[in-house]
């Protein structure tokens, strides 16, 4: 049996790179179409394009470079919590390309909806990407901030999720807000994945969840009396 990382990068690369094309060609209309209407939105695609290749290059230096000197992130894996400082965010980049040897973002689909969309009031761009990630686990490395050591299981992730940027006049980063659906990740790292999408499975999931939720409801009011 092959060792992890000997496992290669994940197979759904490929299908997901045939988009990007015509991706970035809608992109950059996005922005021209834009300054038509008297937009300062010179700039937009190229940081558009240099913060993907960033993370399909896992290039630090292009992560680097897309972020303001004031950045922070919200992620569904923080709980809601605001993680700031400009070298805390490049070190969870850092730490993702790690554990994610070929991680990649794409769009979600070849659809206009998985296009970028953008609003500028009051003198500032936020700049909304929905986006599809796709890598194999098959690296390890230490999660920042909790000293704690995460190892690939040598599976393939590919799930969606919504980033949305706070920029500056130059469209560089200065907070992001990432959801994702935390619960399809981690079915898909334990293999799983395809498990999840039974139906039976998830009238299973309320049902539990129903009976459960009262004994949780009670068990909580006793412990703020």
């Amino acid at each position: 049996m092959p060792k992890i990382s000997e496992l290669g990068p994940s197979p759904e690369h490929a299908q997901y790179q045939a988009l990007m094309p015509e991706f970035w060609h809608r992109v950059e209309r996005q922005e021209a179409q834009a300054v038509e209407r008297g937009l300062p939105a010179q700039g937009m695609s190229e940081f558009a394009h240099t913060w993907f290749e960033a993370w399909g290059e896992q290039d630090i230096k292009k992560i680097d470079y897309c972020l303001a000197e004031e950045c922070s992130y919200i992620d569904s894996s923080t709980f809601q919590v605001n993680k700031e400082g400009r070298q805390f965010t490049i070190d969870n980049c850092q730490a993702s390309f790690e554990i994610f040897p070929d991680f990649a973002f794409y769009p979600q689909d070849g659809t206009l909806r998985s296009l970028p969309y953008a609003d500028y009031f009051d003198g500032q761009w936020r700049i909304t990407i929905p986006w599809r990630g796709i890598g194999r686990m098959s690296g390890e490395a230490v999660i920042p901030g909790l000293d704690v050591t995460l190892r690939g299981t040598g599976q393939c992730l590919n799930f969606i999720g919504i980033d949305r940027y706070t920029m500056t006049e130059g469209f560089k980063i200065s907070h992001i807000d990432t959801d994702w659906d935390m619960l399809y990740g981690a079915a898909q790292l334990v293999g799983l994945g395809s498990l999840v999408h039974s139906q039976r499975l998830q009238r299973f999931g309320i049902r539990t969840a129903s009976v459960v939720a009262p004994a949780v409801r009670a068990f909580t009011r006793l412990g703020v009396r």
